[in-house]
């Protein structure tokens, strides 16, 4: 082009032009200095595959980690919550402090990279052994009714980690679409490769038969999602020395062997065994004292080991 007698290339306006209206989206992320920097042309154009950093799913949870856990011991974890435990000091009944408290110390525990799945059982609402020894009640109806009792308990654990900012998905392995996922092996190892904590229901809702304990529905879906272990979390602070004139000897390392031999379990003789047979340690310990549930989460020592070679301690 020419402008009296003299030519004038209007060709960089033309590709200021052009660098505006394509980076039209990715200039509305872009710093004030970026902005004034990447106008003079000096600079190479933004790509428009310019990703926005994601945010932190844990953004509400308190910013205190275990200061003494560097790195964790298991990267997936089935946590066994005991129904007993999570009702506090009161029966029939869910203790607010007690579920935020778990919820608590589980987001630290994912903020640490743990992939963290659990099982919740149903005695605080409903002990389908009892009403069966009372009143005679069908076994498998009986069942059935805890198994309902577990999904609340999920629902209600679902509630308080996502208070703590932790995305959580419950699963059920019977048809409760308003309130769980049906039970899918493939999508609950993807949600817990996302970092969102998966929630089986328990008896019947995590392991599909009334007949199975909470314990087995347990080490049955630590074997299903290829858990490195299963921490139950209960009431009382690890498997007791029944042999042992101190009431209140724990041991703090055991074999699945010696344990059985002694007669002294605080879980699920099937579980146990299925455990036993997958190579899937176990730990026992108290929920309710503080910091516990992270610390176990972390493989810190804590409550009772029990594996394949563990040494009486």
């Amino acid at each position: 082009m020419s402008n009296g007698g003299i030519s004038i290339s209007h060709w960089p306006w033309f590709k200021q032009m052009e660098q505006i209206v394509g980076n039209s989206l990715t200039m509305k992320v872009v710093s004030d200095e970026d902005r004034s920097v990447g106008s003079s042309g000096n600079t190479p154009r933004l790509s428009k595959r310019y990703v926005l950093p994601t945010p932190n799913t844990a953004g509400h949870m308190n910013n205190i980690k275990p200061k003494s856990v560097s790195s964790p011991r298991w990267r997936r974890i089935v946590f066994k919550i005991s129904g007993a435990a999570l009702a506090g000091a009161g029966p029939n009944n869910v203790d607010s402090k007690v579920a935020m408290a778990i919820a608590r110390e589980v987001a630290m525990a994912c903020r640490l990279g743990v992939e963290v799945a659990i099982v919740v059982g149903g005695r605080n609402f409903f002990c389908g052994n009892s009403w069966v020894t009372t009143t005679g009640l069908d076994r498998c109806t009986a069942y059935q009714i805890g198994m309902m009792a577990t999904v609340m308990n999920s629902i209600l654990l679902q509630s308080a980690l996502e208070k703590m900012g932790v995305q959580t998905r419950v699963q059920s392995a019977f048809m409760l679409h308003e309130v769980a996922e049906p039970y899918n092996r493939q999508r609950a190892i993807r949600h817990l490769e996302k970092g969102r904590v998966v929630i089986f229901g328990g008896i019947g809702a995590g392991a599909g038969n009334p007949l199975f304990s909470t314990d087995t529905a347990a080490a049955l879906r630590a074997s299903e999602i290829q858990a490195e272990a299963v921490l139950k979390g209960t009431n009382v602070d690890g498997v007791y020395d029944c042999n042992s004139q101190d009431n209140n000897f724990t041991f703090k390392h055991i074999s699945f062997r010696e344990l059985v031999s002694r007669g002294a379990t605080t879980m699920d003789m099937a579980a146990l065994t299925f455990c036993e047979e997958n190579n899937i340690p176990v730990v026992v310990f108290n929920l309710l004292e503080p910091g516990n549930i992270s610390k176990a989460l972390c493989g810190e020592q804590v409550g009772t080991l029990i594996d394949q070679n563990g040494r009486i301690s």
